[in-house]
């Protein structure tokens, strides 16, 4: 079936560039107006978070906030020791936890963190199950019966705006596949397919005429055909869909690939020409359907969208949810039963965890050092 031609209009330019895709493109200043904001390197991210914390803040959190990244930054050190083999994932889900906890703080989402509880509980299905292929996570909505605070569900409500509605199961096995970094070694550990797609680029259009602004997304053809997907179904899959749909695509990448394009159904129209106001509201549409990697290379930001199955949609996460979940399963067996810890490492999905835990710490934290900021933030290639 012949494929609809792509909307009239032309590539965004504000100050005569063309606009990156980010999740913090902009950034308003005092008199409502948006100026672009481009991408910061630093070695340290504790730094910036801190000065996030001072500047954003409330008051009167301030100072648990401060002592939450305090303690945070001192797990972290023990999760990154590798010579700390037996405590490294309880020290990095501690290290997460009290990240989150002065992330909610500063978003002004909560005033205190004093009674609060993890929020979830890893449970077996059934008396003698095994670790981890059984197992799976109780989460609890926020605040209990009893008026504790759950970390969980106040994490997904500072990242999302809303938290659990009510108690929610979520298997591990399923949250194995969410995790980016080290996703190859989960698709040879099952024999499955890869699930995650790299997005090629994301393009911003805009109708001058009509003041509409609309996103398409490009993805290498070769990538969906390499795994056996349609385009249809990687539509529903992605997420993407309904509010993406495919049309015709004359372009190539760098590698003379051909690269198919879906774009954003309803544009969304700017009340002026000042289009650099409306790019957080167009590019939000999309957030919680991409992952991202941060790296050391150009471009330093790659995002992928995540093809999940339709069973497991209610086990599906975002992606900085999806890490502190597992960490959480991780960090719980390692506290209270640490001698079903080897069985888990020397299992089908040892290579799956050991990554998890050597990789996802530095990862997880330049991700969260963006969400303190509302900036894209990098390690630099070069020292």
């Amino acid at each position: 079936m012949k494929l609809p031609a792509a909307r009239a209009g032309e590539r965004l330019r504000v100050n005569s560039k063309l606009i990156p895709f980010s999740f913090w493109p902009t950034k308003v200043g005092p008199k409502g107006n948006a100026s672009l904001q481009s991408l910061l390197f630093t070695l340290d991210p504790w730094a910036l978070i801190d000065q996030a914390v001072k500047a954003n803040c409330p008051a009167s959190a301030r100072s648990e906030a401060l002592a939450c990244i305090r303690q945070a930054r001192d797990f972290y050190e023990g999760a990154t020791d590798t010579q700390r083999v037996s405590a490294r994932p309880l020290a990095l889900y501690y290290c997460f936890m009290n990240l989150v906890k002065a992330f909610c703080l500063t978003r002004g989402t909560r005033t205190t963190f004093d009674k609060a509880q993890h929020g979830m509980s890893e449970m077996l299905r059934a008396p003698g199950n095994r670790e981890l292929v059984d197992a799976f996570l109780r989460a609890f909505p926020s605040p209990n019966a009893h008026g504790n605070l759950q970390n969980f569900s106040e994490f997904m409500n500072a990242l999302g705006g809303a938290g659990l509605p009510a108690q929610h199961d979520y298997d591990v096995t399923v949250l194995l596949p969410q995790i980016l970094p080290g996703h190859r070694l989960w698709s040879f550990a099952t024999n499955k397919k890869e699930r995650f797609v790299a997005v090629h680029d994301i393009h911003t259009f805009v109708n001058k005429p009509t003041r509409e602004l609309w996103l398409c997304f490009y993805f290498v053809s070769d990538d969906l055909s390499r795994i056996g997907v349609s385009a249809a179904n990687f539509l529903t899959e992605s997420g993407l869909a309904p509010a993406f749909a495919p049309v015709t695509c004359q372009e190539l990448d760098g590698a003379g690939r051909a690269l198919i394009c879906f774009q954003q159904v309803a544009p969304i129209v700017c009340p002026n020409t000042k289009y650099a106001n409306s790019l957080e509201a167009l590019f939000s549409v999309v957030r919680s359907k991409l992952w991202a990697t941060v790296s050391t290379i150009p471009p330093y930001r790659r995002h992928y969208v995540y093809l999940r199955p339709a069973a497991e949609a209610a086990h599906t996460l975002p992606q900085l949810l999806s890490i502190y979940a597992l960490a959480y399963y991780l960090g719980s067996i390692t506290r209270y039963r640490p001698h079903h810890f080897p069985s888990i490492t020397d299992g089908a999905f040892g290579p799956r965890v050991q990554d998890f835990i050597t990789g996802q710490p530095q990862q997880f934290l330049y991700l969260l050092a963006s969400e303190f900021c509302r900036r894209e933030i990098a390690k630099p290639s070069i020292i």
